[in-house]
């Protein structure tokens, strides 16, 4: 099956994710990577299911995509729900990248009814054992789930990291006269450690440019004005910003949540210092510490400032240790996890529909 088989009926596609202040932007942001490649290479129709916050809807929609919300968010019932959103768009195929209480048993009850495809993206809970195509990104973590009865085909590594297209192609190092560091915390920040960054900067004696990048869900702009208006050492506050991929490769070191982010830093081979906001993040970026393409401190909770300054301190002084995170960082995420995986699916799409 090609995709000059579905010129005149489109494969139709639903995926499942949220955006909040609480999960951050990552979940949103990989699945939109994959909807672009899912629509521009395979010219399938996709559409989103989407549960909370409008930033969320907002990005999704500004691509061209429609959003399926719940009607009745006080009586939700989400069997009853998913079900409609994929009976509405006739999808062929339903992508999970959820963090909540989706029922597994309505996914059995699709692929039984529906002989839908079901997809699950870096799902660690039970779900994924009723899924036809399951992706992780490296991490000990899945060697370690009970996979018994999971009848489908698992995809792990670095190449099946989900990013978006500028992510594909490092941008030219632009050298800069002064070397830039860069605080990049996630689409929201929900614990504010942006300003823990910027306390830890702000103790270095070395003469560098830092720049600071929030999202559309941050919180703590009144905090961080007031805390910019007190420190000595000046930050820039870029907002929202689109050309990431360009920005990231400028900087010559950078502190980060744990997340989507540490994949596009490792993309453009930037060294990294990571705070993760849960346990699973801790084991994830584990990954990243065994390939040495970064550092990670740990639950952000347990990091005091002065233990940051002193991290921070630390990989900016040790320039050959930077090289060698760059090279390491440049070698693991080439950025086509998007291409690879919207393949997988428009195959597996064709053999169940061939």
């Amino acid at each position: 099956m090609t995709l000059k088989d579905f010129a005149l009926d489109p494969l139709t596609i639903l995926i499942r994710c949220d955006a909040s202040h609480r999960l951050g932007f990552g979940h949103v942001v990989r699945c939109l990577a994959l909807a672009d490649e899912l629509r521009e290479s395979y010219g399938c129709s996709v559409s989103f299911a989407m549960r909370e916050d409008t930033n969320g809807f907002k990005a999704v929609r500004e691509k061209g995509y429609s959003v399926i919300t719940p009607i009745n968010t006080e009586a939700f019932d989400y069997k009853a729900w998913i079900k409609s959103a994929v009976n509405d768009t006739e999808a062929k195929a339903l992508i999970l990248d959820v963090r909540d209480d989706l029922p597994g048993e309505v996914l059995k009850e699709l692929k039984s009814e529906k002989n839908i495809l079901l997809v699950t993206i870096d799902d660690s809970s039970d779900r994924r054992l009723n899924a036809d195509l399951a992706f992780h990104p490296p991490a000990c973590k899945v060697q370690q789930m009970n996979w018994s009865g999971f009848n489908g085909k698992l995809y792990t590594g670095w190449d099946w990291v989900l990013l978006r297209r500028e992510f594909s192609k490092r941008p030219t190092k632009i050298k800069n006269e002064r070397p830039m560091l860069l605080i990049t915390m996630g689409g929201s920040d929900p614990q504010g450690m942006t300003l823990k960054a910027v306390s830890a900067l702000n103790l270095l004696e070395d003469d560098f440019d830092t720049v600071i990048v929030t999202g559309p869900g941050f919180q703590h702009r009144q905090k961080l004005n007031k805390l910019l208006s007190k420190v000595r050492r000046h930050f820039v506050v870029k907002e929202n910003v689109t050309a990431m991929a360009e920005l990231m490769a400028r900087a010559d070191l950078t502190v980060a949540s744990f997340g989507v982010t540490a994949y596009e830093l490792a993309a453009m081979g930037v060294p990294a210092l990571y705070l993760c906001l849960t346990d699973d993040h801790v084991r994830s970026a584990d990954a990243f510490e065994k390939a040495g393409a970064a550092r990670c401190l740990g639950m952000y909770n347990q990091v005091s400032v002065d233990t940051l300054h002193s991290s921070i301190n630390n990989l900016y002084s040790d320039k050959a240790g930077q090289t060698s995170m760059k090279k390491n960082a440049g070698q693991l995420v080439d950025g086509l996890g998007a291409k690879r995986i919207a393949h997988k699916i428009f195959q597996r799409i064709g053999q169940n529909n061939g």
